[in-house]
């Protein structure tokens, strides 16, 4: 969960990481003063962020568990995927910070 951690905050463009055991917590800034609050829960698969205005008011939150996968598509760069049961969840930081909400095709 660590490798899978570090690449999450490296694909985002975190910046800096703190981490205590399998727990870990990471900003991503974006433009005009939004900026992404992320932790994540390793033992529980947990990930939870808030993404903040430049206000400084939360737009939005996501509290998710448990991941399946984290995957990333180097088509799209700053882009992550969480998988969560039958959810996909992007998380994009190019060309801005957002979350998007999709489910996954049927297989």
């Amino acid at each position: 969960m660590e490798d899978t951690i570090k690449r999450l905050a490296k694909v985002l463009g975190a910046t800096g990481l703190e981490s205590v055991g399998h727990d870990a917590r990471f900003t991503v800034e974006g433009g005009d003063g939004l900026k992404l609050d992320v932790s994540i829960e390793g033992t529980q698969q947990r990930f939870i962020a808030t993404l903040i205005d430049g206000k400084k008011v939360p737009r939005a939150a996501l509290d998710v568990a448990p991941l399946r996968k984290v995957t990333e598509d180097p088509k799209v760069p700053g882009r992550v995927t969480l998988h969560v049961g039958a959810m996909m969840i992007h998380v994009d930081t190019k060309p801005g910070l957002a979350l998007a909400l999709v489910s996954e095709p049927e297989r």
